[in-house]
């Protein structure tokens, strides 16, 4: 059960990769998302049939605000179960993110992580000058183009891939538990995705997750994004020793662009 409702917050993880490529130039133009947006996901275990367990609620609030000197975008997501499956396994885990507008640098970062018997919290304040994250445990260097886990999803939201071929990889730097991780995601191609929110013309990426992170094989997971200027997660998907586990959308509202990609 806690591998199937953990997808609710690895869509948010999903770029945590451990592979070699070129590196994503750190000041990427955003035409990909805007105040205001709203997504909501449903996390489904399927062996014959499709049982939602839990969802994703991801948004970047109305207004800028600002943090550190700057103007950023302020993004939150909370992940739960729904409450019939709460007694075997309860999750309640938020995120929060500020984001600068101009650059998509991450400035400030918060975890506050609750499932079963586990709980953790950890906040990051970021100075990209200084090229140093301070957690609540020490202060550390970090590399150019380093995010937090929100700002790592919404940052390669802002890729172009018009011009991707098969293979290609796209590598930067997320911090997670205390420490910066080097990221990335492989373009695979192009494919129909079906959900709840209707069938989509997506572009298909692969994370090749952090070695004992949750699920063991790299090539294990799958995320498809909209094939249009919002780049909407739609679907991401993994198989698990029995069944398989899929985060998918729900619903959406206040996007930026229109949603060419809907069929």
């Amino acid at each position: 059960m806690k591998r199937i409702l953990l997808l609710c917050s690895l869509l948010i993880l999903s770029f945590s990769l451990h592979v070699y490529a070129q590196t994503i130039p750190i000041c990427a133009a955003n035409k990909a998302f805007t105040f205001g947006e709203k997504i909501t996901y449903k996390a489904k275990y399927s062996l014959y049939v499709d049982v939602p367990v839990g969802e994703l609620k991801v948004q970047i609030q109305p207004n800028a605000q600002e943090m550190n000197g700057s103007q950023c975008f302020h993004i939150t997501a909370k992940a739960k179960t729904f409450g019939f499956y709460d007694p075997f396994f309860k999750i309640r885990d938020n995120y929060e993110s500020f984001m600068e507008i101009s650059t998509m640098k991450a400035m400030y970062s918060s975890r506050d992580v609750n499932e079963g018997r586990f709980s953790f919290n950890e906040t990051v304040v970021f100075d990209q000058n200084a090229k140093t994250a301070k957690s609540k445990k020490r202060t550390q260097h970090i590399p150019d183009t380093t995010f937090d886990v929100l700002a790592t999803l919404y940052y390669a939201r802002s890729i172009d891939f018009t011009d991707a071929k098969p293979g290609q990889q796209y590598m930067f730097s997320t911090f997670i538990d205390d420490s910066a991780y080097r990221v990335g995601m492989e373009y695979v191609g192009k494919e129909v995705i079906k959900t709840e929110a209707g069938k989509f013309r997506c572009i298909k990426l692969k994370p090749l997750l952090v070695k004992d992170r949750i699920f063991k094989s790299k090539d294990g997971m799958a995320l498809w994004i909209t094939d249009d200027d919002n780049h909407i997660p739609v679907l991401v998907e993994s198989g698990i020793s029995v069944g398989s586990v899929r985060v998918e959308l729900d619903a959406y509202e206040n996007l930026r662009n229109p949603v060419t990609s809907k069929l």
